[in-house]
Protein backbone atom coordinates (compact mmCIF):
# COMPACT_ATOMS: atom_id res chain seq x y z
CA UNK A 1 0.00 0.00 0.00
CA UNK A 2 2.78 2.49 0.65
CA UNK A 3 4.38 1.53 -2.16
CA UNK A 4 1.39 2.64 -4.68
CA UNK A 5 0.92 5.86 -2.12
CA UNK A 6 4.69 6.64 -3.64
CA UNK A 7 3.57 5.96 -7.12
CA UNK A 8 0.55 8.00 -7.29
CA UNK A 9 1.74 11.48 -7.76
CA UNK A 10 3.53 10.54 -10.71
CA UNK A 11 0.11 8.51 -11.77
CA UNK A 12 -1.61 12.41 -11.26
CA UNK A 13 1.21 13.91 -13.28
CA UNK A 14 0.97 11.63 -16.10
CA UNK A 15 -2.68 11.96 -16.32
CA UNK A 16 -2.71 16.02 -16.32
CA UNK A 17 -0.02 16.16 -19.26
CA UNK A 18 -2.72 14.09 -21.13
CA UNK A 19 -5.61 17.06 -20.94
CA UNK A 20 -2.68 19.29 -22.45
CA UNK A 21 -3.60 20.04 -25.97
CA UNK A 22 -1.99 17.73 -28.37
CA UNK A 23 -1.61 18.86 -32.27
CA UNK A 24 -2.49 15.76 -34.31
CA UNK A 25 -0.13 14.71 -36.73
CA UNK A 26 -1.95 16.43 -39.89
CA UNK A 27 -2.75 19.77 -38.06
CA UNK A 28 1.17 19.90 -38.15
CA UNK A 29 1.82 18.97 -41.56
CA UNK A 30 -1.24 21.80 -42.62
CA UNK A 31 0.61 24.10 -40.13
CA UNK A 32 3.71 23.56 -42.47
CA UNK A 33 2.65 23.48 -45.78
CA UNK A 34 0.26 26.96 -44.56
CA UNK A 35 2.86 28.91 -42.78
CA UNK A 36 4.30 31.56 -44.41
CA UNK A 37 7.86 32.01 -45.21
CA UNK A 38 8.65 35.17 -44.68
CA UNK A 39 12.31 35.46 -46.55
CA UNK A 40 10.24 34.37 -49.56
CA UNK A 41 7.88 37.18 -49.37
CA UNK A 42 10.25 39.52 -49.10
CA UNK A 43 11.95 38.20 -51.90
CA UNK A 44 9.16 37.94 -53.94
CA UNK A 45 6.53 39.71 -52.78
CA UNK A 46 3.55 38.86 -51.21
CA UNK A 47 1.41 38.20 -54.45
CA UNK A 48 3.49 35.83 -55.50
CA UNK A 49 4.46 34.15 -51.98
CA UNK A 50 0.27 34.22 -51.50
CA UNK A 51 -0.44 32.14 -55.05
CA UNK A 52 2.00 29.52 -54.25
CA UNK A 53 0.44 29.03 -50.81
CA UNK A 54 -3.25 28.78 -52.15
CA UNK A 55 -2.00 26.58 -55.10
CA UNK A 56 0.30 24.44 -53.15
CA UNK A 57 -2.38 23.74 -50.60
CA UNK A 58 -4.71 22.73 -53.41
CA UNK A 59 -6.54 26.38 -54.08
CA UNK A 60 -7.31 28.66 -57.00
CA UNK A 61 -6.61 32.24 -58.08
CA UNK A 62 -7.40 34.90 -60.42
CA UNK A 63 -5.51 37.26 -61.36
CA UNK A 64 -6.34 41.30 -61.24
CA UNK A 65 -6.07 40.57 -65.40
CA UNK A 66 -9.49 37.56 -65.09
CA UNK A 67 -6.68 34.96 -65.79
CA UNK A 68 -7.67 32.18 -63.43
CA UNK A 69 -4.54 29.28 -61.83
CA UNK A 70 -5.04 26.46 -60.37
CA UNK A 71 -2.02 24.70 -60.76
CA UNK A 72 1.27 25.50 -59.13
CA UNK A 73 3.51 23.98 -61.66
CA UNK A 74 1.81 26.72 -64.33
CA UNK A 75 3.06 29.32 -62.34
CA UNK A 76 5.25 31.62 -64.57
CA UNK A 77 9.00 31.97 -63.83
CA UNK A 78 10.11 34.45 -60.74
CA UNK A 79 11.84 36.45 -63.06
CA UNK A 80 8.58 37.25 -65.45
CA UNK A 81 6.14 37.55 -62.60
CA UNK A 82 4.13 40.63 -61.96
CA UNK A 83 1.03 39.78 -61.72
CA UNK A 84 -1.70 40.36 -58.49
CA UNK A 85 -3.96 38.33 -56.84
CA UNK A 86 -7.61 39.62 -57.02
CA UNK A 87 -9.47 36.17 -55.73
CA UNK A 88 -8.65 33.62 -53.99
CA UNK A 89 -10.50 30.33 -54.28
CA UNK A 90 -10.13 27.89 -51.60
CA UNK A 91 -12.75 25.21 -51.74
CA UNK A 92 -12.08 21.89 -50.84
CA UNK A 93 -8.28 23.16 -50.30
CA UNK A 94 -6.15 22.19 -47.01
CA UNK A 95 -5.59 26.31 -46.74
CA UNK A 96 -6.07 27.17 -43.05
CA UNK A 97 -5.73 30.15 -40.83
CA UNK A 98 -1.88 28.86 -40.00
CA UNK A 99 -1.44 30.58 -44.04
CA UNK A 100 -3.48 33.86 -43.77
CA UNK A 101 -0.92 35.95 -43.05
CA UNK A 102 -0.39 35.74 -46.87
CA UNK A 103 -3.05 38.17 -47.87
CA UNK A 104 -1.20 40.89 -45.71
CA UNK A 105 0.56 42.96 -48.76
CA UNK A 106 -2.14 41.84 -51.52
CA UNK A 107 -3.40 45.20 -52.54
CA UNK A 108 -5.53 44.23 -55.09
CA UNK A 109 -7.43 40.91 -53.52
CA UNK A 110 -11.03 41.60 -53.12
CA UNK A 111 -12.88 38.23 -52.88
CA UNK A 112 -12.29 34.78 -50.60
CA UNK A 113 -14.24 31.72 -51.24
CA UNK A 114 -13.74 28.84 -48.57
CA UNK A 115 -16.67 25.93 -49.46
CA UNK A 116 -16.26 22.65 -48.21
CA UNK A 117 -13.12 23.28 -46.28
CA UNK A 118 -12.66 21.03 -43.01
CA UNK A 119 -9.24 23.09 -42.17
CA UNK A 120 -11.59 26.53 -41.85
CA UNK A 121 -12.42 26.87 -38.50
CA UNK A 122 -13.39 29.68 -35.49
CA UNK A 123 -9.56 30.78 -35.91
CA UNK A 124 -9.82 31.28 -40.05
CA UNK A 125 -12.52 33.71 -39.44
CA UNK A 126 -10.32 35.76 -36.65
CA UNK A 127 -7.63 35.58 -39.21
CA UNK A 128 -9.38 36.94 -42.07
CA UNK A 129 -8.65 39.54 -40.54
CA UNK A 130 -5.05 40.15 -42.43
CA UNK A 131 -6.92 40.67 -45.90
CA UNK A 132 -9.30 43.50 -44.35
CA UNK A 133 -8.14 46.35 -45.81
CA UNK A 134 -9.00 45.24 -49.10
CA UNK A 135 -11.04 42.04 -49.24
CA UNK A 136 -14.94 43.16 -49.84
CA UNK A 137 -16.43 39.50 -50.50
CA UNK A 138 -16.25 36.71 -48.73
CA UNK A 139 -18.04 33.28 -49.07
CA UNK A 140 -18.42 30.97 -46.16
CA UNK A 141 -19.81 27.47 -46.79
CA UNK A 142 -20.07 24.31 -45.89
CA UNK A 143 -17.09 24.42 -43.36
CA UNK A 144 -17.72 21.79 -40.76
CA UNK A 145 -15.71 23.79 -38.19
CA UNK A 146 -17.11 26.80 -38.27
CA UNK A 147 -19.49 28.28 -35.05
CA UNK A 148 -21.26 31.32 -34.24
CA UNK A 149 -17.95 32.77 -32.55
CA UNK A 150 -16.06 32.30 -35.72
CA UNK A 151 -18.85 33.96 -37.89
CA UNK A 152 -19.35 36.87 -35.33
CA UNK A 153 -15.66 37.28 -35.74
CA UNK A 154 -16.22 38.72 -39.27
CA UNK A 155 -17.28 41.83 -37.39
CA UNK A 156 -13.79 42.68 -38.20
CA UNK A 157 -13.92 42.82 -41.78
CA UNK A 158 -15.14 46.63 -41.92
CA UNK A 159 -14.88 46.48 -45.60
CA UNK A 160 -16.72 43.79 -46.69
CA UNK A 161 -19.94 44.58 -49.03
CA UNK A 162 -21.24 40.71 -49.64
CA UNK A 163 -21.03 37.96 -47.23
CA UNK A 164 -22.64 35.04 -48.09
CA UNK A 165 -23.16 31.64 -45.80
CA UNK A 166 -24.80 28.47 -46.02
CA UNK A 167 -24.76 25.03 -45.33
CA UNK A 168 -22.10 25.71 -42.00
CA UNK A 169 -23.93 22.64 -39.78
CA UNK A 170 -21.83 23.61 -36.28
CA UNK A 171 -23.54 27.31 -36.20
CA UNK A 172 -26.30 27.13 -33.87
CA UNK A 173 -28.15 30.28 -34.40
CA UNK A 174 -27.30 32.20 -38.38
CA UNK A 175 -30.12 34.32 -37.23
CA UNK A 176 -28.41 35.49 -34.40
CA UNK A 177 -25.18 35.56 -35.96
CA UNK A 178 -26.20 38.00 -39.05
CA UNK A 179 -28.58 40.05 -36.77
CA UNK A 180 -25.02 40.81 -34.71
CA UNK A 181 -22.71 41.42 -38.15
CA UNK A 182 -25.85 43.66 -39.91
CA UNK A 183 -24.66 45.75 -36.67
CA UNK A 184 -21.41 45.57 -37.05
CA UNK A 185 -21.27 45.83 -40.89
CA UNK A 186 -24.22 48.16 -42.00
CA UNK A 187 -22.73 48.68 -45.61
CA UNK A 188 -22.50 44.60 -45.99
CA UNK A 189 -25.15 42.46 -48.36
CA UNK A 190 -25.71 39.39 -46.34
CA UNK A 191 -26.79 36.65 -48.34
CA UNK A 192 -27.69 33.31 -46.43
CA UNK A 193 -28.21 31.37 -49.06
CA UNK A 194 -30.39 28.77 -47.16
CA UNK A 195 -32.68 30.69 -46.24
CA UNK A 196 -32.96 32.12 -49.98
CA UNK A 197 -34.05 29.02 -51.34
CA UNK A 198 -36.87 28.83 -48.86
CA UNK A 199 -38.32 31.71 -50.15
Amino acid sequence: MLGLQKKLPTLITRQNIHKTPIRTFWEYVNMMFNKPDLERIKTLGPDRACAEWVLRNGGKVIWADGKKLADYNSLPPETEFDSKVAVIDGSESSISHYGFAHLSGCTQLWKIILHNNKYIDDRAMQALEHGKNTLTNVQVSQCINVTDVGLKELSIMTNLQTLILFNLTSVDNIEECIKQLHLSLPKCKIIDAEEELKN
